[in-house]
């Protein structure tokens, strides 16, 4: 650990800035890592991108923005006067570089972070201003050489995902290096919503690497970074669209749009079941037994647990007309007979992932509540049927499918969770972990978010145990919410520490009718998937 705070410098081209830039430095500045010990403004004007054959991309943009832009506007313009008052101003008017006499007033600052905002065309890499170099966010795939305008090519071409990083430059780094990088879906059906979900999404990236940095310390910190930079293989250059690149970007978004609105109408989802009894590994989907829900509802989320000799199969039960979740459960025995499910427990906001667990002899369950921003415990009064609340485990928090495990003497709660509320919340896996489940407080982990990747963050299901080791089922959204999921071999879980790896990767590959795949369940004999049919409303 450092023992002293971070001298941080800030290079801004204004102090007013777009609200999620504003949002990043307020977490900054209001940190215990660092103190913002200078401010450079450049007061010049970024490089025009593009000229009249671009001319159509600014349209564009503001049409989009217009239908399709989320709230709030992760673009909308926040003035920093406030915040950084107190903090020493520097104005210069750069070019592409800095002039001799400005480097030397910033390096006299003895900055041990500085952090750039904007200013792409400025290139301090080779300027030594601060110990560990100049800090900044890199909104795309560093595979791609880019200076077109964040989030437009991948939701254009339909990338499954959208990456961002924050990249260090200059300072004890020969070369730029990454420091972390997270995924995002793509949102494929605007540019400007896709903006405004990840940038969102990524204002906490900056004040996370700073506090880890202070936390463990430099010779750690390079350690832990170390493998955000594997060199990847080049996917191609993209730069500002042409005005035929945003005819042919207006003319796919709309035909997708339109192929979209037309599925959802006539093709809507339908989850259900999928059982087998037989207990292999690998399971062979094709055998597995399908429970199909009536028309109007679907079956998702299964979790199990067997009490008896019977089986019982808690899911999310969803009707379309209410346009609202309850739970039910499914009763089954060991030949694998089964009741129709019987609602056991239903709010006036939606609930979904009903994680169940046993503890003492009494049986759990925390149900997603994200629609009311809570994590929720409740106890089981009449086994299966009687639910009554015990306690609130976490309130305002935009998080779901909290899965909860006791290890080594503590319980640990896995979530996907969002810092911010904007941002979609299945990209960040957090971990908190407590003494006591009924009255004890939740303690975040030091490492949160301890898995930042849309392709496998999210719980996808209870753990469980196979040959002496810990497993998670994650999701994989990349490619649309609940395409797949992943078991994870948990390697190492710890106070101070937490690493899983691969195992087994499920996609909805064994019949070309399903479209996606997304909780794991396997308790005794019994394994329990859920699958996604886009079947037509009528037939």
């Amino acid at each position: 650990m450092l023992n002293k705070k971070l001298r941080l410098g800030l290079l801004l081209g204004s102090l007013d800035v777009p609200w999620w830039t504003y949002d990043a430095i307020r977490r900054i500045a209001q940190a215990e890592a660092g103190e913002i010990v200078l401010i450079v403004l450049t007061e010049a004007a970024e490089t025009p991108q593009g000229a009249w054959r671009a001319a159509l991309y600014p349209i564009f943009d503001r049409v989009d923005r217009k239908l399709f832009a989320r709230k709030p506007d992760p673009f909308a313009v926040k003035n920093l006067s406030e915040l950084l008052a107190g903090a020493p101003i520097l104005k210069i008017t750069p070019g592409e570089t800095l002039d001799e006499s400005d480097l030397e007033i910033i390096r006299n600052s003895r900055l041990d972070i500085l952090l750039k905002f904007g200013r792409e065309n400025l290139n301090l890499s080779g300027a030594n201003l601060a110990r560990y170099g100049t800090w900044f966010y890199r909104h795309g795939d560093e595979r791609a050489e880019r200076k077109g305008p964040p989030g437009f090519w991948e939701a254009a071409e339909y990338w499954p995902e959208t990456t961002s990083a924050v990249v260090a430059a200059g300072g004890i780094f020969p070369r730029p290096r990454v420091l972390f990088r997270s995924h995002f879906v793509t949102y494929p059906l605007s540019p400007a919503r896709h903006r405004s979900y990840y940038f969102w999404a990524l204002t906490p990236f900056l004040a996370r690497q700073i506090d880890l940095l202070h936390r463990i310390g430099e010779e750690e910190f390079l350690k832990k970074t170390e493998h955000y930079n594997v060199p990847p293989a080049r996917v191609g250059e993209y730069e500002t669209p042409s005005n035929l690149q945003t005819l042919a970007a207006v003319f796919k978004l709309t035909l997708r749009l339109i192929r979209e609105t037309a599925r959802r109408v006539l093709y809507p989802d339908r989850w259900f079941l999928l059982f087998s009894l037989e207990n292999e590994t690998p399971p062979n989907f094709n055998k597995f037994v399908k429970l199909i829900p009536p028309k109007g509802k679907f079956w998702a989320d299964p979790h199990a647990v067997r009490v008896n000799g019977n089986y019982y199969i808690f899911i999310e039960e969803f009707a379309h007309a209410r346009r609202k979740g309850h739970i039910s459960v499914i009763e089954m025995d060991g030949q694998g007979n089964y009741k129709p499910p019987v609602k056991i427990l239903e709010k006036d906001y939606h609930l979904s992932y009903p994680f169940v667990f046993e503890r003492d002899g009494k049986f759990y369950m925390v149900p997603e509540s994200g629609a009311n921003r809570t994590i929720d415990l409740y106890e089981c009064a009449e086994f299966p049927r009687r639910w009554v609340f015990k306690r609130r485990l976490m309130e305002n928090v935009s998080a779901a499918d909290a899965t909860l495990l006791r290890h080594d003497g503590k319980w640990w709660m896995f979530a996907a969770l969002a810092e911010n509320e904007a941002a979609v919340p299945n990209f960040e896996l957090f971990l908190f972990y407590t003494d006591d489940l009924l009255a004890g407080k939740w303690t975040p982990h030091p490492r949160n978010p301890v898995v930042s990747d849309v392709k496998r963050a999210r719980p996808a299901g209870s753990f469980f145990s196979r040959d002496g080791k810990l497993f998670r089922p994650s999701q994989d959204c990349s490619r649309g919410y609940g395409y797949g999921f992943d078991l994870n071999e948990i390697e190492v879980l710890s106070e101070t520490e937490y690493r899983e790896k691969r195992t087994a990767s499920v996609r909805p590959d064994w019949d070309k009718r399903l479209a996606g795949t997304h909780t794991f369940a396997s308790c005794g004999d019994l394994t329990v998937i859920d699958a996604l049919q886009r079947a037509p409303i009528i037939g």
